[in-house]
C-alpha cells in the first residue's frame, strides 16, 4: 500500500490538519480534499470512495470531522482500513476533545505520531502503545544526568552559603580586634581632607576581600585602599543623616543649620489620640454578593443578594462601642444580627451594640460579622438587576449561528470591570461588531465591557460560530463589582460608650457578582 496523505477534515471538506508522505504540491492535496465531500454519500455505509486517480479511505471522528487517508488505487484496501483505525486511535489519544481548537493546539504531536505510523508512504508495523512510547522519548540516562546536575547545583549553593558565613565571621572578628575590614571604616578628619599616599593592604585582608567579591559576583574586583585619603565614611547605625552632612560641610555649618535637632515633646497617649490617627483602630467592611439567573430574552428567573457587615477592632481602648447603621427593609430585605448583639436595640434604632454594654468587642484584629442581610427577588422584580442582557440567536445555513448579545444598565451607580464570558464548542467565533473589547481564550469568548454607568448604559456584541445546537453558547456568565451595595445598608457613626464621643473609623464597601448567569 502507498499512503499519499493523512488528513483531518470537517464534514464540509475543510482541511484542519494534513500530513503528506509523498512528494506532491500543497495545491494538489487541497484539491483532492476539496473533491472528497462531493464523492461521499451519507446514505451508504461505505468508508471508501474512489476518485479519478486516488482512493479515499475515511472514518467519522465524532460528529464534526473525518479522518481521511488518500491512497493510490492499487493499495490493499484491508491494510488501508487497518491503518485508518490506527490513525483514528492516535488522534483520540493525542487530543483530549475533538474540536478544531484542540487539534490545532496539538498539531506538532499529531505530526510526529503520523510520521511514526507511516514512513515514505508505507505503513510501519507498530501498535498504539509503541507509538506512545516513541513520542514520550523517555531516557534513563537523561534522568540520571538531571539528578547529577541538580545535586551539583545544590552543593554549589551550600558551598556559597558556607563561604559567605565564613567571611561574615572574619569581618566580625576584625571589627572586634579593631582592624579595618573594607571600605569606609577609617574615621574622616574634620575640615578639608589632605592627600596622603595609599598604603598597601595586608595580604590576608586582600585575599579575604577578593574572595568575598568573587563570591558575590561583583563588577569591581580590586581591594579597597586602606589609607587616610578621601574615602566614604561609614558611621554607626545611630548617627543621623544631619550629622553626616555637617561633617562634610565643616564646623561652620552648625551655625547655619535650618533644622532643629531637638527631639519632639512626647505626646500623652489617650483613646482620643488613637481615634484621630486616621481611624486605624476600627474598620467596617460591607461585603455583598449578587446572584442572578436570566433567560436569553432578559426575563428574571432568580435573584438573590447576600451581605455582611464586618467589624475589626485593633485597639482594646476602642472596643466598647455602638455602631449606628442604616438598614432599610422596605424592599423585603431580611436582616440578622450576631447572637451577641442586642437585637431589640437594632430593631428599634438600627444600632449595633453588645447585649452586655460593659463587655468590649473582640480587639484581636480579626473581622467579626455583626450584621447579615439577604434579599430574594421574584420573577417580576427585574428592576433589581444592576445590568440586564438580551441574547438574539439566529441560525443560518448548516451549523452556522449568529449570536447578538445586548446589555442595558439599570443600576444608578457605576458598574466596574464588567466581563461577559460566552462558551462555545465548535469553531472559533468570528466577531463582526462589538463595543469595548474582546478576547478568545480556550473554549470561551470573553467580552470585556469595562466600566458602565448612565452615560454608557448600553452596548452589543455580535459574532458567528459553528455549533451543534444553540445551547452550546449557554450559560453565559457575567462578573462586575461596584462601590455601593444593592441593599440600602450603611454604617453612619461609631460612638465610644464610656466617653459618649464619636470615633473615626475606616469603611470599605465591596459588592460583586458571584453567580450572574444567562441561561438558554
Amino acid at each position: 500500500m502507498v499512503v499519499l496523505a493523512a488528513s483531518i477534515t470537517t464534514r464540509s471538506g475543510k482541511p484542519v490538519f494534513s500530513r503528506q508522505f509523498r512528494e506532491m504540491p500543497r495545491s494538489r492535496i487541497e484539491a483532492l480534499l476539496a473533491a472528497f465531500p462531493k464523492l461521499t454519500d451519507s446514505s451508504t455505509q461505505h468508508t471508501t470512495v474512489e476518485g479519478d486517480t486516488v482512493r479515499y479511505v475515511y472514518q467519522p471522528l465524532e460528529e464534526s470531522f473525518y479522518m481521511v487517508l488518500i491512497t493510490n488505487k492499487q493499495s490493499n484496501i484491508l491494510q488501508d482500513i487497518d491503518s485508518l483505525h490506527l490513525f483514528a486511535q492516535v488522534v483520540g489519544n493525542v487530543c483530549k476533545t475533538l474540536d478544531e481548537r484542540e487539534i490545532l493546539k496539538n498539531v506538532f504531536e499529531l505530526m510526529g505520531a503520523f510520521d511514526e505510523v507511516v514512513s515514505l508512504g508505507y505503513r510501519e508495523n507498530l501498535s498504539l502503545g509503541q507509538i506512545k512510547t516513541f513520542l514520550e522519548m523517555e531516557s534513563h540516562e537523561e534522568r540520571i544526568q538531571e539528578i547529577i546536575a541538580r545535586n551539583k547545583e545544590f552543593e554549589a549553593s551550600e558551598e556559597r552559603k558556607r563561604k559567605a558565613k565564613q567571611l561574615e565571621l572574619q569581618r566580625k572578628e576584625a571589627q572586634k580586634s579593631g582592624r579595618p575590614t573594607g571600605l569606609g571604616n577609617t574615621p574622616r578628619s574634620s575640615g578639608y581632607p589632605s592627600y596622603q599616599p595609599v598604603t598597601q593592604a595586608s595580604p590576608a585582608a586582600t585575599s579575604t576581600y577578593d574572595s568575598y567579591e568573587a563570591e558575590k559576583n561583583k563588577a569591581f574586583k580590586s581591594a579597597a585602599p586602606k589609607g587616610k585619603g578621601m574615602q566614604l565614611g561609614r558611621k554607626s547605625n545611630t548617627s543621623s543623616m544631619f550629622d553626616r552632612v555637617k561633617a562634610d560641610l565643616g564646623p561652620d555649618a552648625e551655625s547655619a543649620s535650618l533644622i532643629s535637632h531637638q527631639a519632639p515633646a512626647p505626646v500623652e497617649a489617650s483613646p482620643r489620640a488613637s481615634m484621630q490617627s486616621g481611624g486605624d483602630g476600627i474598620s467596617i467592611a460591607i461585603k455583598e454578593t449578587i446572584s442572578a439567573e436570566l433567560t436569553r430574552d432578559g426575563d428574571l428567573k432568580s435573584f438573590e443578594v447576600k451581605g455582611d457587615m464586618m467589624l475589626r477592632v485593633n485597639d482594646a481602648s476602642l472596643a466598647k462601642i455602638k455602631i449606628d447603621t442604616v438598614a432599610d427593609a422596605t424592599d423585603g430585605t431580611q436582616f440578622r444580627t450576631h447572637p451577641n448583639v442586642d437585637r431589640t436595640l437594632f430593631s428599634n434604632s438600627n444600632a449595633l451594640q453588645l447585649k452586655d454594654p460593659s463587655k468590649p468587642f473582640p480587639s484581636n484584629g480579626q473581622a467579626l460579622p455583626v450584621l447579615r442581610w439577604r434579599l430574594v427577588g421574584k420573577a417580576s422584580d427585574d428592576h433589581l438587576l444592576p445590568i440586564k442582557f438580551t441574547i438574539w440567536v439566529n441560525r443560518g445555513s448548516g451549523d452556522n449561528y449568529t449570536i447578538t448579545a445586548e446589555y442595558e444598565v439599570q443600576a444608578q451607580e457605576p458598574l466596574n470591570d464588567v466581563v461577559v464570558t460566552i462558551p462555545y464548542a465548535g469553531s472559533q467565533p468570528s466577531v463582526s461588531s462589538f463595543d469595548a473589547d474582546y478576547t478568545v481564550s480556550g473554549s470561551e469568548l470573553i467580552w470585556r465591557i469595562g466600566t458602565v454607568d448612565s452615560d454608557n448604559g448600553g452596548g452589543s456584541l455580535e459574532f458567528e460560530a459553528e455549533a451543534d445546537d444553540d445551547s452550546n453558547f449557554f450559560p453565559m456568565s457575567v462578573s462586575f463589582w461596584k462601590s455601593k451595595p444593592s441593599v440600602n445598608v450603611d454604617a453612619t457613626n461609631i460612638t465610644l460608650l464610656e466617653m459618649g464621643e464619636s470615633v473615626d473609623y475606616v469603611k470599605t464597601v465591596e459588592a460583586k457578582a458571584e453567580k450572574y448567569l444567562i441561561v438558554s
